[in-house]
C-alpha cells in the first residue's frame, strides 16, 4: 500500500511540473521578442522594455506621424489663412471688403479657379458683431464657408431665393447675442468659426459685370450695407497652402482666433507636442523643427497622392472621369468630399485633405446638384497610358454634342504643382461655352486641344501648356441636366495626339 502511494505521489508531482514546465513555456512564447524587426529597423527590449536606443527612435516616429496627420488635417484652414494673407498682403482687404477679380492674374493661384466668370471675393469675422450680406436679384452663383471649408449657404441663382435676391446675417460661435440683429425676411447664417468666406460668380455679359458687382452690399449689423469692391489690379492672389515651416506658422497664427472644436481635441494636442498651442508663442525646438519639416513634406507627398491617384470609392464615374464633390448616383455608399465634412458616425478625413489641397471652397449644391440647379464638376488625371499630363505633349478632348447645361460648360486646366491655371504667355487655361470663336465638328462635338503649339486654324478652341510641368484638366457642368446625373453623355478619356490631322 506505501509503494502505491509513493508511487501515485510520484506521478502527481511529476504531471504537475509538467503542467508548470508548460504554462513556463508557454508565457515564454508569449512574451514580447527581445528585438523585432519593422519598416523602421530593428527595435531592441531588454525584457519587454525598450532600450534607450529603440525609445527614442518610437518617441521620434510617433511625433513625426502625429505632424503628418496635422497636416493633412489643416489643410482647410491653413488653406483659407493663406488666400486671406495674400489679400491682406497685396490689398490691406478689412473685414467686409471683396476683390472683384476679373482678370486672369487675379484667379491664376487659386486653386481651380474658373475663366467664365470673375468672382467677388471676401471675408468678414463675426466675433463681436454679426455681418449683413445684401444680394439683389440677377446671375449670381454665390456661396457662404467657414474657415474648415464648411459649406454655410448658396447665394443667387442656386440659393434658397432662387436669385430673386435676399439678405444674410452672419453669426458665428463667438458672437454676442445682442449684437445679433433682427431683419424680418433675411437668412440667419451660423458659422463655427469666427472668420467667414465668401466667392460670388457673376454669370452675366461683360458690359452689366461692374454694375452688378457693385450692387451687392455687405457690412456689420450696426452700419449701413454698401458696396466694399477692391479692384483686382491684375494680381496673383494666392491660396495654395505655404511648404516648410510657413505652413506651421500660418497654422499656429489661426488658430488663435478660432475656438477649439470637439472633434478636434486630439489633434491640438498633437500640436501641442509640436510646439503650437492656443495663447502661448510658436517656439519649437530643433527636434520639433526638424519632425515638422519632414511631415511637411510627406503630407504634401500624401495629398498629391489623395488626388492623383485616389482610392476613395463612389466618385469614379463610368467614363473614367472623378467628381470632385459628392456621390456618382448610384454608387452610394461613396467617401466623397461634401459640404458639411459629416457622415454619419464620422467627419471626413481623407476626402477632406484630398479635396482641400486640389481646390477650395464648398456648398450644398456644389456637393449635391439637381437638374438644372446646382454645379457638377469633373476631372482626370492620367492619360490612356496611365501617365501624367505633360505639358510637352499634344492632347485633344473631343467634348461630345449637346453637353448636359443649362447655363455653361468649361474645360479649365491646371498646374499639378500649384493647383491655379496653367500658366503661359497666352494668359488662358479654359475653353468653353462663354468663350468666343470657338469652332466646333459636324456632328457637333467640340475638340479643345492642350499642347505647347495650337493645331492650324483651332487656335480659338486651344490652350497653350506649359512644357517641362504637368496639368489636370475639370469638366464644368454649370446647371447641370439629366444626362449628367444618368451619365447617358459621357466624356472621352485623355490620350496623346498627333495634331497634324487637324491642320488646315
Amino acid at each position: 500500500m506505501l509503494n502505491i502511494q509513493r508511487k501515485f505521489f510520484s506521478v502527481v508531482i511529476v504531471f504537475v511540473y509538467l503542467i508548470l514546465l508548460g504554462f513556463q513555456a508557454q508565457a515564454e512564447g508569449d512574451m514580447f521578442p527581445n528585438k523585432v524587426t519593422t519598416h523602421i529597423g530593428d527595435l531592441t527590449f531588454d525584457h519587454g522594455v525598450p532600450t534607450k536606443e529603440t525609445s527614442n527612435k518610437l518617441y521620434y516616429e510617433m511625433d513625426y506621424h502625429r505632424a503628418v496627420q496635422v497636416y493633412l488635417w489643416s489643410l482647410p484652414i491653413v488653406g483659407q489663412a493663406q488666400w486671406r494673407q495674400s489679400y491682406l498682403d497685396q490689398y490691406n482687404i478689412q473685414p467686409n471688403q471683396s476683390v472683384f477679380a476679373t482678370r486672369f492674374n487675379e484667379r491664376s493661384l487659386v486653386l481651380t479657379a474658373n475663366e467664365s466668370t470673375p468672382y467677388i471675393i471676401g471675408w468678414t469675422n463675426v466675433k463681436e458683431k454679426a455681418a449683413v450680406i445684401q444680394v439683389p436679384e440677377g446671375p449670381f452663383i454665390g456661396l457662404l464657408i467657414d474657415f474648415w471649408q464648411r459649406g454655410l449657404a448658396d447665394l443667387g441663382v442656386f440659393g434658397s431665393n432662387a436669385g430673386k435676391g435676399g439678405t444674410w446675417v452672419l453669426t458665428g460661435p463667438d458672437t454676442p447675442k445682442d449684437k445679433i440683429p433682427y431683419i424680418e425676411g433675411a437668412g440667419y447664417v451660423h458659422s463655427q468659426t469666427n472668420n467667414l468666406w465668401w466667392l460670388i460668380r457673376l454669370n452675366a455679359k461683360p458690359e452689366d459685370r461692374d454694375e452688378l458687382a457693385r450692387s451687392i452690399k455687405f457690412g456689420y449689423f450696426d452700419e449701413e450695407p454698401r458696396s466694399q469692391l477692391i479692384p483686382g489690379d491684375n494680381k496673383p492672389g494666392r491660396n495654395y497652402q505655404p511648404r516648410g515651416m510657413k505652413y506651421w506658422q500660418m497654422l499656429h497664427d489661426i488658430i488663435q482666433e478660432e475656438p477649439v472644436e470637439e472633434r478636434d481635441r486630439f489633434f491640438m494636442y498633437f500640436l501641442k507636442e509640436m510646439g503650437i498651442e492656443k495663447d502661448k508663442p510658436f517656439q519649437p525646438t530643433e527636434r520639433q523643427k526638424k519632425i515638422m519639416a519632414d511631415a511637411v513634406t510627406v503630407g504634401e507627398a500624401m495629398a498629391q497622392n489623395m488626388v492623383f491617384r485616389e482610392r476613395l470609392p463612389g466618385v469614379l464615374r463610368d467614363d473614367g472621369w472623378r467628381l470632385i464633390l459628392g456621390t456618382v448616383p448610384g454608387k452610394e455608399p461613396g467617401d466623397a468630399m461634401e459640404h458639411t465634412q459629416r457622415a454619419e458616425h464620422y467627419d471626413r478625413f481623407d476626402p477632406r485633405a484630398r479635396f482641400t489641397y486640389e481646390a477650395c471652397t464648398t456648398s450644398e449644391k456644389m456637393s449635391f446638384p439637381k437638374p438644372a440647379r446646382g454645379m457638377g464638376y469633373a476631372g482626370v488625371f492620367l492619360d490612356t497610358q496611365g501617365r501624367a499630363l505633360s505639358g510637352d505633349r499634344n492632347y485633344v478632348i473631343e467634348v461630345p454634342a449637346d453637353p448636359p447645361v443649362d447655363l455653361f460648360w468649361a474645360i479649365t486646366t491646371y498646374d499639378v504643382d500649384t493647383r491655379g491655371l496653367v500658366t503661359t504667355d497666352q494668359e488662358r487655361a479654359e475653353r468653353g461655352s462663354a468663350h468666343t470663336g470657338i469652332k466646333t465638328n459636324s456632328d457637333g462635338s467640340t475638340p479643345i486641344f492642350v499642347g505647347p503649339k495650337a493645331p492650324a486654324g483651332w487656335e480659338d478652341n486651344w490652350i497653350k501648356s506649359a512644357p517641362g510641368r504637368a496639368w489636370f484638366p475639370y469638366f464644368r457642368f454649370y446647371g447641370p441636366t439629366q444626362p449628367f446625373f444618368d451619365q447617358s453623355w459621357k466624356l472621352p478619356q485623355i490620350e496623346e495626339t498627333d495634331f497634324s490631322e487637324y491642320n488646315k
